[in-house]
């Protein structure tokens, strides 16, 4: 069966058009909503400020109330939720319900997760909600590799849970099968070995370069891959790049678990609040002055002006092509 991505319809419009191009083109209503429903995780990440245990919000779960005030907004209309965040959204104990949920009332559904709540029991039931996209998350193309940087022994058990998933869904529609992850030393020969076994248990495979600006690398042990993470981590620095185009503002809008509405899906720490749903809604925030003043600033890359923005650069779009 020949698949496309259900999220490619919305970021064949998000991708396209500079950020003056968008002024002009702003949807009464987001066309997709990062949905944080928890910040909890269960890995410990080294790369990342949740692993790290460097994020300064407060973590906890969305509740039921929040979660169904988004539903009633959302219900309807043209839009996808993205299940990502600062945390592992399998964990919360209602996450099956809130896919139903959602799928209910016409909303696309996309899970970002690192797998390790799946086993044959779990995949059966996810693939009962129709869900319509899942992309797992990895680290490196082998099991050495993953341990490094994730300190979780689980590289062969999640491509083994991956399988299931694939031979589960069999020739149903859906859920599409995304396999991401991202690399530091890795040979091109290790690369293509990895591309191989996923070619047969997904849809599409994305890799990345790893990105380490939250690096924490006391917790390497091994001389040699600390000293390549430390060149790596000057390079990254060194060779920053802007965005062209900032999609968040115009396209995008982030939800946190605990209602807070977002301009940013980087805020870690509840930088550019626009408002929370608990007393304002989702397009009120996003017609609002606050994102609008945001959209403006950002339309002519003025990104000096904003907290978040001046120390964000296009790290994560670089894929493993040499010096390109």
């Amino acid at each position: 069966m020949q698949r496309e991505h259900p999220l490619k319809q919305f970021y064949n419009i998000i991708d396209h058009g500079s950020g003056e191009d968008k002024m002009g083109l702003i949807p009464e209503f987001p066309r997709i909503i990062e949905l944080e429903i928890t910040n909890h995780c269960n890995f410990q990440c080294i790369m990342c400020k949740t692993g790290t245990g460097t994020a300064k919000r407060k973590r906890g779960y969305m509740a039921d109330e929040t979660y169904e005030k988004l539903i009633r907004e959302a219900a309807g209309r043209k839009i996808a939720f993205k299940f990502v965040g600062q945390g592992e959204p399998t964990l919360h104990p209602r996450f099956l319900e809130y896919i139903k949920k959602a799928k209910q009332n016409g909303v696309i559904c996309h899970l970002t997760t690192n797998g390790s709540m799946f086993d044959k029991s779990f995949i059966g039931q996810l693939i009962d909600t129709q869900i319509d996209s899942v992309k797992f998350s990895f680290q490196g193309v082998d099991r050495e590799g993953y341990m490094e940087l994730r300190g979780k022994d689980d590289f062969d058990h999640l491509l083994e849970k991956i399988g299931w998933l694939y031979e589960l869904r069999g020739e149903k529609e859906f859920p599409y099968i995304t396999v991401a992850t991202s690399v530091t030393n890795e040979s091109k020969e290790e690369i293509e070995e990895f591309r191989q076994k996923c070619s047969r248990i997904c849809d599409n495979l994305e890799i990345g370069i790893t990105t380490l600006e939250f690096i924490d690398l006391s917790k390497i042990k091994k001389k040699q891959t600390h000293e390549l993470l430390a060149k790596m981590k000057e390079d990254q620095t060194r060779k920053k790049r802007r965005y062209k185009c900032c999609h968040q503002v115009f396209d995008v809008i982030t939800l946190h678990w605990n209602g807070s509405i977002n301009a940013c899906c980087a805020d870690n720490d509840d930088v550019m609040v626009l408002g929370n749903l608990a007393e304002n809604s989702i397009q009120e925030c996003w017609n609002g002055k606050k994102e609008q003043a945001y959209r403006e600033i950002l339309a002519v890359n003025d990104y000096e002006k904003l907290p978040l923005c001046k120390d964000c650069y296009d790290v994560y779009g670089w894929t493993y092509q040499g010096d390109e």
